[in-house]
């Protein structure tokens, strides 16, 4: 066992992992991608449950020009699709015509997707740092793996007419294991890499707060001067629009395990909302700045229940 309680990743976890019996098991294969030059990023996101025999995900792009699904440049998404037999994710195309092609175990993956003259993405991530796995039995993680990975993502999109250049700094994760569609909780899941040097990934529980009131950060992993650590402990503060709920700005610092502090400061540049059946998440592009100078972007996903964006909505109404 490693220091997260897991066993070492290996090139196995490439593949679709065995699961047990329970209905809910379900696996992730997601990576994400952004041309900062344009404010906008997009996702390649595919979710199984074997033991349903269904599969579902998306592709989707946003940049600052909207924000409702219906508004952005591309938005497809499908929550249930017949799962092929054919069932290796080191070599997978899924229903929707996304596919996942591993060049090298843990390490370079091809990325295809192509959706008539709408759009055709052509992908490949190349890792920068090994893959980190979150810790077991940490929400909310707490019944399955997961794993985050920062990489340089090279290729081009064509879309509706225009060819773009990407070349970006992103980051992938993996699940596998219980994820049941009604049991949707508060989460806030943010990262950015500027190299292989500087890069960052926290997870924070929105409603739990210290003692100065600020978000409280449980897990997450530094990178600074190319050595990757576990961050030990730490915090976020958030601004958000007083009309909208939207994100506008946040500060997130910490200690890793190693006992360096950090401090990272983001703005939003772009945004959009992005709803499945366990609630909704407001997905952000950000430009960061770290407390060494180094400046670069990433993503926030601001994970909630149906009822807990109502609730906060009826709070700003209140105190409008």
């Amino acid at each position: 066992m490693n220091d997260t309680g897991h066993a070492p990743l290996t090139a196995a976890d490439d593949n679709f992992h065995t699961l047990s019996d329970d209905p809910w098991e379900t696996e992730t294969c997601w990576f994400s991608f952004n041309v900062p030059e344009r404010n906008l990023a997009g996702w390649l996101y595919a979710w199984v449950r074997p033991n349903l025999n269904n599969c579902g995900g998306g592709v989707f792009v946003y940049d600052d020009t909207g924000v409702a699904s219906w508004d952005l440049p591309y938005f497809q998404y499908q929550h249930t699709q017949p799962l092929p037999a054919e069932r290796d994710l080191r070599d997978f195309t899924f229903p929707n015509n996304y596919s996942v092609k591993m060049i090298e175990p843990l390490q370079r993956y091809k990325l295809f997707y192509k959706d008539r003259e709408h759009i055709t993405v052509d992908l490949e991530f190349n890792a920068i740092q090994p893959p980190h796995q979150f810790p077991k039995g940490a929400p909310p993680f707490d019944k399955s793996g997961h794993l985050d990975q920062a990489g340089h993502v090279t290729g081009t999109i064509l879309l509706r007419g225009e060819t773009l250049k990407v070349d970006c700094m992103a980051t992938r994760d993996r699940s596998w294991g219980v994820r049941q569609d009604h049991r949707g909780s508060r989460l806030g899941y943010s990262f950015g890499t500027a190299s292989a040097s500087d890069s960052f990934c926290a997870f924070v529980l929105p409603q739990k707060l210290d003692a100065e009131g600020r978000e409280v950060m449980y897990h997450g992993n530094l990178v600074r001067d190319g050595r990757v650590s576990s961050i030990k402990s730490g915090w976020r503060t958030v601004e958000r629009d007083p009309k909208t709920n939207y994100i506008t700005s946040m500060t997130i610092a910490g200690v890793d395990e190693e006992g360096r502090k950090f401090r990272v400061i983001g703005t939003v540049v772009s945004r959009m909302l992005f709803s499945v059946p366990r609630g909704t998440t407001l997905n952000s592009m950000l430009h960061w700045t770290f407390d060494n100078g180094v400046e670069f972007h990433g993503e926030d996903q601001d994970v909630w229940r149906y009822d807990q964006w109502r609730t906060a909505m009826d709070d700003l109404r209140k105190n409008a």
